[in-house]
This record gives C-alpha cells, structure tokens and sequence, in this order.
C-alpha cells in the first residue's frame, strides 16, 4: 500500500491536532505534572500486565511494579528493590540484598516471597521475548529475610540489564512495590505516588501483613497516553504533551510533514536488528549466493538520507555490532570493500547468467509495516533490485512473504542476543550448524572462548545470508526544551518516575 502524499500527511495532523484543541481547552502547564504520550502502531492499549507488553504498558509496569534492579533515564542499571549486590569471581552467582521495602497496599517485601515471584515470573515468561534470554537461570534462592541468590547456568556479563527489563517487574496479589502507583483519574492512565510512613515498631525482618501507616498524599503525577502515529504528533504540535516516545523509523514522514522543530527529535543511540530476514526461500531465492546479491545490491546510505530527520543513521553490513567484535574475526562480507558500483555491475551479470539458464526470477515479496515512512524504505530497495535486473512486491507485515522487515532493539549488549533471533526456531531459513554453535558458546563457561564462538557464528550466518543487515534501528522520542527527567540513552528507554523528580528506589 502507498500512503497519503505530504499534503494529505499534513492535513491529516493539522485536522487531529484542531480536534484536540477543542477537546483540551483550558490545559495549564504543571511542574509536579508530565505529560507522556506513547506511539501505538496497534490498538493503543495500556496494560501493564501479562508477558508480551507494548511499549506504554512496559512502561507502565516498570513504574509500578520494581524488580531487583531498574534502569535509570540514561539507561544505567539502577537498584530497585535490591538495594546492592555482589558477582561471585565466577560469574555463576548474583547476590542481591533487598531495600526495606512495601508493597503497595503496605505489606512488607520479604526475600522469600521475592524468590518466590521471581520463579514465578521467569516460568510465566517463557513463550515472550525474553524467554530464552532467561534460560540462562538456573536456581533462584531465599538466604534470609533480605537477601537472594540468583545462579546462572554460564556467566553472563550482562545479565543486569536482562534483569532491568521492565517485564522483570514483579506483582504480588495485584500489587506492586514500585515508585508510583495507578491513581483514580478522568485523565487518561494517570500514575501517582502514595507515600506511606513505616511505624516505629516494624520488625526489620518484615511481615506480610500490612502494617499501621499514615498516608501522605503526594501532588506529583504523570499523565500517559497510548495513541496512534498521527495523534501523538499531532498531541505535541498543539502543546498537549510534553513528550512522545516509541517513535521508529516509520513515524518519521508524519515528523517532517507536521513541522516538528529538529532539536526536539532526540534519537537514543541504540543497538539492535534492522533489516530484511528470510521466511521462505523457494527458487532464486533458495542458494545462499543468490541471496547475497540482495545484500550486495541494496545502496545503504542512499537508503538512510531517504529519512532527513535522522542525520546519524548508520548502515550495516554485517549482524553483530562493531563494538562487540572478537579481535581476529572479520564477519563482514566479502564485497563489503567492493564500490557500489562495482558491487551493482557483479550483482547485474550474476543475475543475467541465472535468468540465462534457468529464467525470470518471480518478485521478492518484502513485509513491511502499514506507514509511509515503510513505504520510502520498499520504493528504495526495489529501485535497487531493478537496477540488477530483479524486482519486488511489497506485502504487509500480515501476508505470505519471501523477507520480513525486523526492526528490534537488542534489551542488553551481547552477541548472544543478536544470533540467537536468527536461530532455527524463530526463522525456518536457518543453519543447524549454526544453531549447534550458538548453543556451545552459550553453555561455555570460559568468557573468551564463548565469545569467540560467538564471532565464528556470526561469519557461518553472514554467508548463509539468511539475514541482510541494513541499519541500526532508529528509535526516538520528541521532548520540549530541557524536560526534567528524560535523557538519551542506548535502551531507548525513557522510564516515568524521574520526569516528576521520582527515585526508583
């Protein structure tokens, strides 16, 4: 599908952006209020609960609902209910001792009932995104009343950050411990915070039952809508919020078009899988060496400047970030030094000897979300094949297709996480070989020889070409002029609590 020309775009938010006026009048600007509107390609749906949370209901559960540990607004693991921790010398073995904590009807946090959740939750999250992630816990255990020990299979550098994902949030009976709290409101979701005073006579240890607590009412409040690209745009240009999140690379048309000033777009500097992975391999298509002319022939940075609001965006050639390269071990692919001319000249004779011999090749079906900035990202691709004699069809993300766009941040650094989305259960254009090497480094106790497992994987996947890198993914938000609270970050994760001066801990 081609979407609205500019005009249309701009028409469309200025007609949203006039009905919210008429809906908000009489809006006033309030320090101990902020005012947060998330981009739902879907049914805008806030639901902080279950396992496979959009983003406005992750965010809302992390505010709510605390884990161990937290990210900050920069980012950075932060503690949460624990309070610190300590790494046995062999990586197996994460201590964390707990904060005095309350749930948030008043019953007191115990380690115990902490393990108990935890399990619970890791069991409960299995089918989600991070369920393989988590298989790297092995035993959870209660020590005493305040202190946990988590082991894990094999060392995991980053398993902090898997631990501060907001799904890690933990609920008892419907409660949560977290900074805020949902309020009782005719503003759309609205968070709050409740504090309650701990008497004098509380056991250090805790017990379930809810203590004697004088309630203080705290004015500060966040206000959070979930709403379609269009209305979230269209929400800040008529200065109904003080800023949107989840915008990707989709969004970014409706951004130029409603005239949103350039030093308000504020990308996070991500990491992650941009580009097109192969869900079914028939004809041309089904010889690794056909479908690197597919990578070989698409013209990357004529790709990105396609989307003039992201200035930085970078290509990519190969799977794994650079950061996380094994010295020694160069995955990148073998034309990768090669012009883009050149590379589109050997691309066009490999292609004239197959349609010598065997014939036409049928249309690559490409899925790609439902939005004009998709649309620039197909037009562009396609243009590129039929400059080597191929052609494509674009699908939505809905329909039978040959490649799907992926578009996902990668939750915490490790090339773990980058490989294992390319593995033969996610993908059915995969490597058994592969697979068996993913699985050796990632039951590898000895960091070194995991990681060089890891970058001999990568090169085994980057010639299958089962996956053709184009980008990092883009992420942004829009912000007003020195917004309490919110920062860029690599997660791309822009927690509640500190845009009203609220602590995790």
């Amino acid at each position: 599908m081609i979407h609205p020309s500019g005009l249309d775009i701009k028409r469309f938010v200025f007609t949203v952006a006039a009905s919210l006026s008429l809906a908000s009048c009489g809006m006033t600007g309030d320090e101990d209020r902020a005012r947060v509107t998330v981009i739902d390609d879907g049914t805008p749906l806030i639901k902080p609960v279950g396992i496979e949370l959009n983003y406005a209901s992750a965010t809302a559960r992390a505010a709510i609902a605390r884990g161990l540990v937290g990210f900050d607004e920069r980012g950075r693991v932060v503690p949460a209910l624990a309070a610190r921790w300590i790494v046995t010398d062999d990586g197996l073995s994460y201590i964390f001792r707990l904060n005095e904590a309350t749930w948030n009807d008043g019953r007191q946090v115990t380690a115990e009932r902490i393990a108990s959740l935890l399990s619970e939750r890791i069991t409960e999250l299995r089918p989600s995104r991070l369920g393989r992630d988590l298989e790297v816990i092995d035993e959870i255990i209660s020590m005493t009343g305040r202190v946990i020990e988590v082991r894990l299979k094999s060392p995991h550098p980053n398993f902090l950050q898997l631990m501060a994902q907001p799904e890690m949030g933990l609920f008892r009976a419907g409660q949560g411990a977290g900074p805020m709290s949902e309020v009782d409101s005719d503003r759309a979701y609205t968070l709050g915070v409740f504090n309650q005073i701990i008497s004098d006579a509380e056991d250090e240890e805790g017990d379930e039952e809810a203590q004697d607590r004088e309630p203080t009412d705290d004015p500060r409040r966040v206000i959070l809508n979930s709403e379609s690209p269009a209305k979230a745009v269209a929400r800040y240009t008529a200065g109904f919020t003080d800023l949107v999140l989840n915008g990707q690379f989709h969004h970014l048309p409706l951004v130029d078009e409603a005239g949103v000033n350039s030093d308000d777009i504020k990308p996070d500097p991500v990491a992650g899988l941009f580009g097109l992975i192969f869900v079914r391999a028939n004809g041309f298509w089904s010889l690794p060496d056909n479908r690197e002319i597919l990578s070989m022939a698409i013209d990357r940075p004529a790709l990105l400047t396609s989307f003039p609001k992201v200035t930085a965006w970078q290509s990519r050639q190969k799977i794994i970030p650079d950061a996380l390269n094994v010295s020694g071990i160069n995955a990148r692919p073998d034309w990768s030094s090669m012009t883009m001319q050149d590379r589109q000249q050997f691309a066009r004779e490999h292609v004239r000897r197959w349609v010598a011999l065997e014939g036409p090749v049928v249309p690559l079906a490409i899925a790609v979300p439902d939005a004009a900035g998709a649309d620039i990202l197909f037009l562009r691709i396609q243009s590129d094949l039929r400059r080597v004699g191929l052609d494509a069809r674009q699908v939505s993300l809905n329909e039978d297709a040959d490649v799907r766009l992926i578009d996902e941040i990668a939750p915490y650094d490790s090339a773990q996480w980058f490989l294992s989305r390319l593995t033969c259960d996610q993908t059915p254009v995969c490597l058994n070989d592969a697979d068996a090497k993913i699985q050796e480094a990632n039951a590898a106790t000895n960091l070194e020889i995991k990681a060089r497992l890891y970058a001999e994987t990568e090169v085994i996947l980057v010639q299958h070409y089962n996956y053709i890198p184009l980008a990092v993914p883009v992420r942004w938000s829009i912000s007003r002029p020195g917004q309490r609270g919110f920062a860029v970050n690599p997660r791309a994760w822009h927690p509640l609590n500190p845009l009203v001066g609220i602590p995790i801990s």
